[in-house]
């Protein structure tokens, strides 16, 4: 059993960006800062989101992550990894080109998917400690699971263990990330930094990786649950 309460909740976000945070080649995500941040600081599975997706949005180097992750799975929703919040910042928008070896998108997808294009907007950094499970889930795509939402609830059927999942970069690497995210920062306001669990035990990857093509590979973001 997974320790947590009931399902873990799950964070939805598009397939591509997934396949990119369960690969290790991506930790962060900027988010529209007027999406109100959620009151959960433990593990949260990484769910895809297969629609709305756009390979304009990516960098051309990134570019087959769209890819391989444009198409919906006939058996179901694949769910590879999870994550929690490591830090957490508000920043202004002119952070988006600065952190752009750090996300898959480019820096005009980001500013086109959020609307941040004016310098006095903000945008929120979320930095991601990411683990990958030990076998891939895949879940049938419930009704309530549907829809445009940053957070969802997993069915109580599914039972996801963080504690036997393997983070995606070793301690060493995710420092060395961390410190490349503060230092593009530089300036940017500090918003909040949560307090989850220690990273899972276990053998850890010595740095990001990449897999063959994974035609079926991605994820989304899911209701959570609050403290009590």
């Amino acid at each position: 059993m997974s320790g947590h309460d009931g399902p873990l909740p799950a964070l939805k976000e598009r397939a591509g960006v997934v396949a990119a945070l369960a690969d290790g080649r991506q930790t962060l995500l900027l988010r529209d800062p007027g999406l109100k941040p959620q009151e959960y600081a433990g593990w949260f599975a990484l769910y895809p989101a297969f629609s709305h997706q756009s390979p304009d949005r990516y960098s051309p180097e990134a570019l087959d992550y769209y890819r391989e992750n444009a198409e919906k799975p006939a058996d179901g929703i694949p769910v590879r990894a999870v994550a929690r919040v490591a830090d957490e910042w508000t920043a202004p928008a002119s952070v988006v080109e600065a952190l752009a070896e750090h996300y898959v998108y480019s820096p005009a997808g980001i500013r086109e998917k959020y609307g941040v294009e004016d310098e006095r907007d903000e945008v929120r950094a979320l930095l991601l400690r990411v683990a990958e499970l030990p076998a891939e889930r895949v879940l049938a795509e419930r009704p309530a699971y549907r829809g445009c939402r940053t957070w969802i609830s997993l069915d109580e059927s599914v039972d996801l263990d963080p504690t036997e999942a393997v983070p995606v970069l070793d301690d060493e690497s995710f420092a060395a990330r961390r410190e490349g995210v503060e230092t593009a920062l530089g300036r940017g306001r500090r918003r909040r930094a949560p307090d989850g669990p220690p990273a899972p035990t276990g053998r850890r990857r010595a740095s990001p990786r990449r897999r063959g093509r994974r035609g079926h590979r991605g994820w989304f973001w899911l209701s959570p649950r609050r403290r009590g």
